[in-house]
């Protein structure tokens, strides 16, 4: 039996680890179900944007070219091909691996795979939704009885879209519509891994700030207290952090989706809309649509990057003319100040010219007044400096290592981390220097004789 005074000594660790035991279970299985609970809630959120799509194709690409006759009697093959040439003069192929329309007796009236024209298929729950007047979606595999002699190869979201002709008070069919969910997963999973980091952070900062408010409950009770208030900032903070990512995306893709619907609308709802109009809307939604598609490109190749799976190809590269052409790219005037001793930098040009257009572009974005961009040789380094008069960083933007920031203008998104892992993965740096309501400078730095960075060296294997 162990001396008292060694049993006193080993009270308080065995008491923490006997908490830390007792606290890891509801920690870890809340992380599981919080877990769950998000990829669910981004799941859905994609399958409705699908939904959505497939509505407005519905509405815009296939509904016209059809009648409620025509889903009785079905259609002669003059009137097939017609509709073949449509629809690939639309580029809905370009988007869907499969579509298909119903009749209310499960018959194929149309479907891009002709031999599935005129086969009738027993009406699955789905598809009886459709014909009562409710869309759907889900996720299958392809090989539903309704899919016999296709060739599709899951997995596919597929959606069903009632028909409603004008005049009509219920569907007269149905449209089906078979998306591609590869590209579907793969922004379910990058979005789903950056909600699964910022939660495991905070169980994890919360898991680590309860012992020592266990451990000093009993002598320190005002110091367990600010402990407790302390991590609660903390978490709080991740919390902000996250909120501030997600209002900045979804306002990005809110702006973009109203303009499709709004757009979409007017074309659907209008009966006297002549060629030169609907191709206007027609341009309006492909901008809106191009908007989204930059910020998920964004968003991927952030992450691309920080996790190191991004190829660097060095070369040497005139610095200079780099600058020269994201200056002449910009519709502002801006002052051009070279120092033409600079020598060749070993750099991947593109990546190094999309750097400084983010970080020039953004100086335009926030700046009525003169921007000069400056180029020097020192210490072995070349410098890029970008000064603007624009409002000025805030105070917390280093800390927020480019996440981003809000100056009464709008949102820089993620042009700037883009910006700085490029820049890091050249073994360079940037930082900038601000003065509120004067201006801020940003500086670029790249070394002359480069060292790759790990990062670096990680991309280049892979």
């Amino acid at each position: 039996m162990l001396p008292a005074t060694q049993r006193k000594g080993l009270g308080p660790l065995g008491t923490l680890v006997r908490f830390g035991v007792l606290a890891l279970v509801p920690v870890v299985a809340l992380g599981a179900v919080l877990a769950a609970e998000l990829n669910a809630d981004v799941k859905q959120r994609y399958l409705d944007s699908a939904a959505a799509s497939a509505r407005l194709i519905t509405q815009v690409g296939i509904q016209p070219l059809l009648s409620s006759s025509q889903l009785v009697s079905g259609l002669s093959s003059a009137e097939i091909n017609e509709i073949d040439d449509r629809l690939q003069g639309a580029s809905v192929g370009d988007q869907v691996r499969r579509l298909k329309v119903w009749n209310r007796n499960g018959t194929v009236v149309y479907s891009d795979n002709h031999s599935l024209i005129g086969r009738t298929y027993p009406i699955e729950d789905d598809l009886a939704e459709a014909l009562e007047g409710h869309s759907h979606s889900g996720i299958t595999n392809g090989q539903s009885n309704e899919n016999t002699g296709d060739n599709l190869v899951g997995p596919l979201i597929e959606v069903y879209v009632p028909l409603v002709f004008r005049g009509d008070s219920s569907p007269s069919g149905a449209f089906e519509l078979y998306l591609p969910y590869a590209p579907v997963q793969a922004a379910i999973d990058s979005e789903s891994n950056q909600l699964y980091f910022l939660l495991a952070v905070g169980l994890t900062v919360f898991y680590a700030a309860m012992f020592p408010v266990v451990f000093l409950a009993d002598r320190w009770r005002r110091r367990a207290e600010s402990t407790a208030a302390a991590n609660l900032a903390v978490l709080e903070r991740l919390n902000r952090l996250k909120s501030e990512f997600l209002v900045r995306m979804s306002h990005q893709f809110r702006t973009a989706m109203v303009g499709i619907e709004g757009f979409s609308e007017v074309i659907r709802d209008s009966d006297r809309l002549d060629p030169g109009e609907l191709r206007a809307f027609a341009s309006d939604i492909h901008e809106d649509a191009a908007r989204l598609d930059r910020a998920f490109n964004e968003m991927l190749e952030l992450d691309q990057m920080e996790s190191g799976g991004t190829e660097v190809r060095m070369e040497p590269a005139d610095l200079n003319h780099l600058v020269e052409n994201v200056i002449q790219s910009q519709t502002r005037r801006i002052t051009w100040q070279a120092d033409r001793s600079l020598p060749k930098v070993p750099c991947d040009a593109a990546k190094i010219t999309q750097a400084l257009g983010n970080i020039v572009g953004n100086a335009v974005k926030y700046s009525s007044d003169e921007i000069v961009v400056t180029s020097r040789f020192r210490n072995e380094q070349a410098e890029i400096t970008v000064a603007d008069h624009g409002p000025g960083m805030p105070d917390d933007f280093d800390a927020h290592l480019f996440i981003g920031h809000s100056n009464g203008a709008g949102v820089t998104g993620l042009g700037l981390p883009i910006a700085r892992q490029i820049v890091e993965m050249h073994g360079g740096q940037i930082w900038f220097e601000s003065v509120e309501g004067r201006g801020t400078t940003f500086h670029l730095t790249l070394p002359v004789r480069v060292r790759p960075s790990r990062v670096m060296k990680a991309a280049a294997r892979a």
